[in-house]
């Protein structure tokens, strides 16, 4: 099931009549949803399965090899020459071949394409093409997009969180990009729409964790009013996505007002056979749909943004995250390097810190179970030493799943702590779990000792009671 062309996409829409605007009664929409309902029924068991775990989150990985990496790195190049027209691919290799032809680039867009050769090339060619026309032929070329390369108004727009990275990833540590479409009240042109989305994408590819997961994304449209989105307007917004090396694994449509149906129908009927696929619509009230994205795995706390899609956002995540974005790009432009900056950790990281988020956080939670597991041969051991040695061995099985042991700061997001702090985190655990459960055995003791106490004074005033009855 290979992405669907956006020429294809439209050709589509133009066969079922809708060349020039979406559907726009409910028996439109209706008869978009019967052709969606038919290409899904002629999937085999198997293709909806595949779609199914993307879906959820439990697709099965490309198995990287060197081996394949090389091999693939040489045949992407092949395919690149044998595209003809390139122009803006051309321009910035000769600008700065080192930046075009990296490994981690080019690796990107062969992950995102499950090591399709031939289809990785002609997205590096679309990227740049785009890239071009959105920021210009200049340095931006050759280099990540900054803060600093969007225009007041766009600037003004993404402050406003209408286009935003969640603050939690869903449970399979895949992040989710939120846009609320009904919440845009500045005006910003189609560019600067599709400016925004690029550099958004861009801030989740740059964590090659991610690269192997993919995203989620969520289109929310609060209100009873619809945006003004037009089919011309939804071609250029999907026209970015294209461009971009990131793997769609699940698009969620989110509609409280069922005049807006229509317009969903349309959306879903737009974009290619693999994001069509993956896109489930969620329709009822605000409690309803929330509901409905936690079966999919996304964890929605209480301050999140899809709590409040009827007042004022809650801005203070995507403020610190704009803050901390700001801060890396500065220290990259002046110091001419920089040390990608932690925003979103990763499924299996521990975090220093308190509060439910901290507490709930996947990786927190692994590494409790594994303090639990280990916690009779750690109150066991002759002497500390050995108990270091077995905090030794929980951090290195979380080192090995990926894992990192962050603190947060507020200027510079979440910082990776030495080996020594994080020995310091684990003991502190396996004191505290001692001590919780001599609490609890304490208590026990009192509650049995208490029944025990009020049963036996319970017996003998109902032998008194006898006796007396017996008197």
């Amino acid at each position: 099931m290979d992405e669907e062309t956006e020429e294809a996409a439209v050709l589509r829409l133009e066969q079922a009549g809708y060349q020039q605007r979406f559907p726009g009664t409910v028996k439109e929409a209706e008869s978009v949803e019967e052709l969606l309902a038919d290409e899904m029924s002629k999937l085999t068991m198997l293709e909806q399965d595949i779609i199914s775990f993307d879906v959820h989150g439990i697709s099965l990985e490309v198995e990287e090899t060197e081996d394949l990496v090389t091999q693939s790195l040489s045949e992407m190049e092949k395919e690149l020459q044998k595209i003809e027209k390139k122009s803006a691919y051309e321009k910035a290799l000769n600008m700065n071949p080192e930046y075009v032809s990296s490994r981690s680039f080019r690796l990107q867009f062969l992950r995102c394409e499950a090591f399709n050769c031939k289809h990785a090339a002609s997205r590096v060619v679309l990227h740049f093409q785009q890239k071009e026309e959105l920021f210009g032929s200049g340095d931006v070329l050759v280099r990540d997009v900054r803060l600093s390369d969007l225009d007041e108004n766009t600037l003004e727009v993404f402050k406003s969180g209408v286009l935003q990275i969640l603050p939690n990833r869903d449970v399979n540590g895949r992040p989710v990009i939120c846009m609320f479409l009904t919440k845009w009240k500045t005006k910003t042109d189609v560019k600067g729409a599709q400016r925004l989305l690029y550099y958004t994408l861009q801030c989740t590819g740059q964590d090659e964790d991610l690269q192997h997961k993919g995203v989620v994304a969520i289109l929310y449209f609060a209100g009873k009013k619809a945006s003004a989105i037009s089919l011309n307007l939804v071609k250029d917004i999907y026209r970015v996505r294209l461009c971009m090396p990131h793997v769609l694994d699940a698009m969620h449509y989110c509609y409280e007002n069922k005049k807006m149906r229509p317009l969903v129908s349309g959306l879903r009927f737009f974009v290619g056979k693999r994001a069509r696929m993956r896109c489930r619509v969620h329709f009822g009230n605000q409690e309803h749909i929330l509901f409905q994205l936690q079966t999919y795995g996304i964890t929605i706390p209480e301050d999140s943004p899809l709590r409040r899609v009827h007042g004022d956002f809650p801005l203070t995540w995507h403020e610190e995250w704009l803050q901390i974005r700001q801060a890396q790009e500065t220290e990259l432009a002046e110091l001419g390097g920089a040390k990608p900056r932690i925003v979103l950790p990763h499924r299996f990281d521990v975090l220093f810190g308190r509060g439910t988020k901290v507490r709930s956080h996947t990786g927190n939670i692994r590494a409790l179970h594994l303090v639990n597991i280990w916690q009779p041969r750690y109150d066991g051991a002759s002497n500390r030493f050995e108990k270091a040695g077995i905090s030794e061995r929980i951090i290195s099985m979380i080192h090995e799943s990926s894992g990192r042991f962050l603190k947060w700061d507020e200027e510079r997001g979440w910082l990776e702590v030495d080996d020594e702090t994080a020995r310091d985190k684990i003991s502190h655990w396996f004191r505290n779990q001692r001590r919780s459960k001599a609490d609890k055995d304490t208590s026990k003791k009192t509650t049995s000792k208490r029944n025990r106490s009020i049963s036996e004074t319970e017996t003998e005033n109902n032998v008194r009671v006898l006796v007396g009855g017996i008197d």
